[in-house]
């Protein structure tokens, strides 16, 4: 395995835990954070169920899933995920979270619901996140700060503006932040000032050779995540792309 993959990578507080299950840019990620009472999904890049089930971690555990945006390498495992638990007979409920006008996790939820009506064993509901907007979720706080991401495809200029969100999840004061794919902003700095960890995504290795305008909009770089990263107690770096 190269080493701009992160895999299974944990970190331990006192009432919360992050396992970065996978994260590479373009490829795939998904993170889960548990507390003692339940554990939620951030995303689910394609191979999440491989991942979930090779930590060894409890499906059953999965309270809800949020998603920072809809681009493919963050929301393609649903589909899988929902399949393996009707499979397994999950009866409780799974709310899904997503920022307000992220049609591609609507669309595959909707086609999921369509393909299986009628046996579906537990309730499936989609709920819309605007910015600043807190969910209760067993015993955490979970905030949406709104991130500046834009997409891009190799050849092309900078793309139209995506909705996208970061999430700071707490635990009897304890948090944990997710940038999911952002330019810098002050937002992102928000969401991890003072945070307990902070995971950050840095697709770009360093941002000598990157515009002013892709650093603001689309990614991150190595360099830039760090300097975001101080404002948290601790960093961890995720969604690397190429490295020379």
């Amino acid at each position: 395995m190269d080493d701009i993959t992160v895999v299974n990578k944990s970190w331990q507080g006192k009432n919360l835990r992050a396992n970065i299950l996978f994260s590479r840019a373009g490829v795939a990620q998904h993170i889960w954070i548990n507390s003692e009472k339940g554990a939620i999904l951030i995303d689910t890049g394609d191979g999440l169920l491989r991942d979930v089930l090779a930590a060894k971690l409890d499906l059953a555990q999965v309270r809800a899933i949020f998603y920072t945006h809809g681009h493919f390498d963050h929301m393609a495992g649903l589909h899988a995920l929902l399949g393996f638990l009707r499979m397994v007979g999950r009866l409780e409920p799974l709310p899904i979270y997503a920022p307000a006008g992220c049609t591609e996790v609507k669309s595959m939820l909707d086609s999921f619901i369509d393909c299986y009506r009628g046996s579906i064993g537990f309730d499936l509901s989609y709920h819309e996140l605007q910015p600043m907007a807190a969910t209760e979720v067993e015993d955490m706080t979970v905030t949406a700060y709104p991130m500046i991401h834009c997409g891009s495809i190799a050849g092309s200029d900078v793309l139209d503006q995506i909705p996208a969100m970061g999430y700071r999840v707490v635990a009897k004061g304890e948090s944990v932040a997710v940038s999911g794919d952002s330019g810098r902003c002050p937002s992102l700095e928000d969401l991890v000032r003072d945070a307990d960890l902070a995971i950050v995504e840095a697709t770009y290795q360093s941002s000598d050779s990157i515009s002013a305008e892709t650093l603001a909009t689309v990614h991150l770089s190595e360099d830039v995540a760090r300097e975001i990263g101080q404002l948290a107690k601790e960093l961890i770096i995720v969604h690397r792309g190429h490295r020379d």
